[in-house]
């Protein structure tokens, strides 16, 4: 064993000689040292605490995610999720409906599904959508879009700017519009569409009646399925149509149209200038200017003084067929009065010849007829007793040939699902005549072989043999051609070498 002394003595490579790097000095190997497990002691006692340290910073918790609420998240700054499964994002917004969704700044999802974002919206309906600044839907999947509008109907739809749409299924577009009833759609500015499917378009327009239509300016329909357009327009009647400026429509299915014409009556029409169909004139119809109507279903030319009285250039009455007229009639190149006469023998008379009268009808003249009635006219400027339009005896009349008038009620008529197309009214007509068969086509005069215009009075062309002279006279021949006479009808001129033009009077 070294001592101390001598061990701190030596050097490293002393270490490293002599017997230990010696191969055939090394002893065998020893078996390993088993290991030993001493037995755990009893724990000593717990030592004091220390002192607390320093308060770290307050840590940020940015998402708040509850588990017990159907995963609802929280995110933002001031955000309550509350509904089951919802979200709430941003800053200060609520979503307290279940699978609701709020987000952006001071928005509520109130109600389950609804979805809340912009500035200050709030989705107070199942399903709702409210979105961008101070907006309101309330109705049940309504949808509020823009700024101060408000959704109030169930599937209603507000956009724009302070529009509201209340009615169910209604939507309000553009700003300070309203959309109140049922499917109803109001636009522009100021527009209120308030009834059942009416829609109220323009600038301060109201459509008032149901599946009425506003449009232009300040224009207001308020009868069912009127229609009212233009500037300062009213459609107060059902089915009525105003246009133009300052016009009403009065009447169910009336018509006013130009500038401050009213049409009271039912089914009547007035429009040019101030124009004005009575109200106990239906049908009626004016035009022109400062007029007002005097017949039920007739038409008017109406032409009276700007200032002073109010008055009718022309008027055709309906009742009577009676044509009213305040002036002059001109005819561009026809110039004789004819009346319509029926032939004896059932045969066509041609134009150019001299006829004579046989009881009520007409033969062709002859030398020896000392009356002779006019000639046969090929372009009458008016023709009498022509009965165009009807038979001459389809009304009963009295025994001066007046025709018999009587009142008659109109009925009601509806359409298949009990709507009133027209009320009940009542109106003169003429009675009919029982011998009227309806079964019978009725042929005018004028398309009849045996029915021929006899001019009476004025310049007629009228055949001749060759002889008569300018500022002569002519008669009749036996072959109702004019010849030279004496006396009888003046020649005015020769129009070919067998046609002359003679003045009758």
């Amino acid at each position: 064993m070294l001592n101390k002394k001598k061990w701190e003595g030596l050097i490293s490579d002393d270490f490293l000689s002599a017997a230990a790097l010696d191969p055939n000095l090394i002893g065998p190997t020893l078996p390993p040292i088993p290991s030993i497990t001493f037995p755990t002691g009893t724990t000593g006692p717990t030592g004091s605490t220390g002192s607390t340290g320093n308060t770290g910073p307050t840590a940020t918790i940015c998402i708040r995610t509850d588990p017990n609420n159907g995963c609802s998240v929280a995110e933002g700054i001031a955000t309550l999720a509350e509904g089951f499964a919802s979200h709430a994002e941003g800053e200060n917004t609520v979503a307290s409906g279940d699978d609701s969704h709020a987000e952006g700044n001071f928005t509520i999802a109130f109600e389950f599904a609804s979805h809340a974002e912009g500035v200050s919206s709030i989705a107070g309906g199942i399903a709702s959508h409210a979105e961008g600044e101070n907006t309101i839907a309330n109705g049940r999947s309504s949808h509020a879009e823009g700024t101060d509008v408000v959704a109030d109907g169930e599937s209603s739809h507000a956009e724009g700017t302070l529009t509201t749409a209340s009615g169910n299924a209604s939507h309000a577009e553009g700003e300070n519009t309203i959309a109140r009833g049922f499917a109803s759609h109001a636009e522009g500015v100021s527009s209120t569409a308030a009834a059942f499917y009416s829609h109220a378009e323009g600038e301060n327009t109201i459509a008032r009646g149901i599946a009425s239509h506003a449009e232009g300016v300040e224009t207001t329909a308020a009868g069912t399925a009127s229609h009212a357009e233009g500037s300062l327009t009213t459609a107060l009647g059902i089915a009525s149509h105003a246009e133009g400026t300052d016009t009403t429509a009065l009447g169910i299915a009336s018509h006013a149209e130009g500038v401050n014409t009213i049409a009271n009556a039912n089914y009547s029409h007035a429009e040019g200038l101030n124009t004005v169909v009575n109200s106990i004139h239906l049908g009626s119809h004016i035009m022109g200017q400062n007029g007002v109507t005097r017949f039920p279903f007739s038409w008017h030319l109406a032409n009276g003084l700007a200032v002073g009285p109010s008055l009718n250039s022309a008027v055709i009455e309906g009742l009577t067929g009676n044509l009213y007229l305040d002036g002059t009639v001109f005819f561009s190149a026809a110039a004789d009065y004819a009346e319509m006469f029926e032939t004896v023998d059932k045969n066509p008379i041609d134009v150019g010849y001299f006829v004579t009268l046989d009881g009520d009808k007409i033969r062709k003249a002859n030398a020896n007829d000392n009356y002779i009635l006019g000639v046969v006219s090929a372009n009458p400027a008016m023709i009498a007793d022509a009965s165009d339009l009807r038979w001459h005896n389809l009304f009963v009349t009295d025994e001066w040939g007046r025709t018999q008038y009587h009142e008659v009620v109109v009925p009601e008529i509806k359409d298949d699902k009990g709507r009133v197309i027209h009320p009940s009214f009542t109106k003169s007509e003429p009675i009919l005549n029982p011998e009227w068969d309806s079964s019978q086509e009725y042929i005018p005069r004028l398309q009849r072989p045996e029915w021929v215009p006899v001019g009476l009075v004025g310049k007629l062309l009228v055949r001749d043999d060759g002889t008569c002279q300018v500022d002569g006279y002519c008669k009749s021949n036996d072959e109702g051609i004019a010849t030279t006479s004496t006396k009888g009808y003046r020649v005015m001129k020769r129009t070919g070498p067998n046609q002359i033009m003679i003045l009758v009077r």
